[in-house]
C-alpha cells in the first residue's frame, strides 16, 4: 500500500471543488413548432440571400483538350516509364537516349508547371485557398 503523502495533501486543502451533480438531468428544451407562414421569417424582406457554403465546380475532363498538355503529359509519364521498362528488361540504353529521356521529362514538367492557373488579385475569388471539390 503506498505511503500517505503530505505534499499532495498540503495542496490539495486549499481548494473548494463543489462535487454536488444532480440527481436527475434535466429535461430538454423543445421549442413549439410553429406554423409556416409565407415562407419568409418577419423582417426577412431586408435580409440578404445566404451565400452557399461552397462553390459548385464543374469536374475536369479525364484528357485534356490541348493536344500540348497530352503530349506533356505523355512525355512525364512515359519516359521515366521507359527507362524503368528498359532497366526490369536487362536492356542496355545507350547515355544519348537515357540524356534524352530525362530532357524529355524535365521540359515536360516544366511545361506543365508553366501551364497552371494563376490565382492572384486579377481573379474573381481572390484571395481563395485553392480548394477545389
Amino acid at each position: 500500500m503506498a505511503e500517505p503523502d503530505d505534499d499532495f495533501d498540503r495542496i490539495v486543502e486549499g481548494l473548494h471543488l463543489d462535487l454536488s451533480f444532480p440527481d436527475e438531468p434535466a429535461d430538454p428544451v423543445v421549442p413549439a413548432p410553429q406554423a409556416p407562414t409565407s415562407g419568409r421569417e418577419p423582417g426577412d424582406e431586408d435580409a440578404p440571400a445566404e451565400e452557399p457554403f461552397y462553390r459548385h465546380v464543374e469536374p475536369t475532363p479525364l484528357l485534356p483538350r490541348r493536344r500540348g498538355v497530352l503530349l506533356a503529359w505523355i512525355g512525364t509519364l512515359g519516359a521515366p516509364l521507359a527507362l524503368v521498362l528498359a532497366t526490369v528488361a536487362h536492356v542496355f540504353l545507350d547515355r544519348s537516349v537515357v540524356a534524352g529521356a530525362a530532357l524529355i521529362f524535365v521540359a515536360s514538367a516544366t511545361y506543365l508547371f508553366l501551364q497552371l492557373p494563376e490565382h492572384g488579385p486579377s481573379q474573381k475569388d481572390w484571395p481563395d485557398d485553392g480548394a477545389v471539390l
